[in-house]
């Protein structure tokens, strides 16, 4: 099992995320991104709820030796989320932080004893500052800062910035967050992101793997900046 968490890449990471509703499309998409210099492919849960778990051996097997992060969102029961994301290969597995502290801990438990790294993500929590530090105290391998995009929606000035800031501050953990243009990847890599995430704003663009090559190579150079 692949765990190494850049993979030889300098800070911070990319992850592409495959956030579609069909094994082709993911496919594409991920050839694309892997091309356009992606470290990560993060396998979304829109794909893993339109194709079911099961489904997803055929979008892994695909990109067999690139490191997969799997969005699963867990909520409750992680035994058998993480028993499936062991069986597709996959590198990370996610648990949102919404869920009950008991169950995040059973998560990252399972993870080390399946041999995956686990992000605890803090979408939607109420003290996301002060809750992330239990949760590396729990042996979370990454935290997650993000908007969803129906906040970005209503309010697309709007960025969690400054809680990604704390919470870099606060935790020795990588943090990942999650983007929305070009200009906020640079934020967030001076705020101190080690992983940025990118999914549909850059891969919906008319000349989507350029956009995205750009984005990535822009990104890696502020990285190298901040370094």
């Amino acid at each position: 099992m692949q765990v190494a968490d850049r993979r030889g890449s300098t800070k911070p990471v990319v992850q592409v995320a495959l956030d579609v509703a069909s094994v082709e499309e993911a496919i594409a998409l991920g050839e694309m991104a892997v091309g356009a210099g992606a470290d990560w492919i993060e396998i979304g849960k829109p794909l893993m709820d339109f194709v079911g778990l099961r489904g997803l051996g055929a979008v892994t097997r695909c990109f067999e030796g690139t490191y997969i992060l799997l969005d699963s969102m867990i909520m409750a029961g992680p035994g058998k989320y993480v028993d499936m994301a062991a069986s597709l290969g996959v590198s990370n597995i996610t648990v949102t932080a919404l869920s009950p502290a008991a169950t995040v801990s059973e998560t990252i438990g399972l993870g080390k004893k399946a041999g995956l790294q686990v992000t605890v993500d803090l979408f939607n929590v109420r003290a996301p500052v002060e809750d992330c530090q239990m949760y590396e105290d729990m042996g979370a391998d990454y935290i997650m800062v993000h908007f969803g995009v129906d906040q970005k929606r209503r309010d697309p000035e709007g960025s969690p910035l400054m809680t990604l800031r704390e919470v870099v501050s606060r935790v020795k953990i990588p943090v990942s967050y999650a983007t929305y243009d070009l200009a906020e990847s640079l934020s967030a890599v001076e705020c101190g992101a080690s992983v940025i995430v990118q999914g549909e704003p850059i891969l919906h663009a008319p000349d989507a793997a350029s956009a995205l090559k750009e984005f990535i190579e822009a990104t890696k150079v502020a990285g190298r900046q901040v370094a």
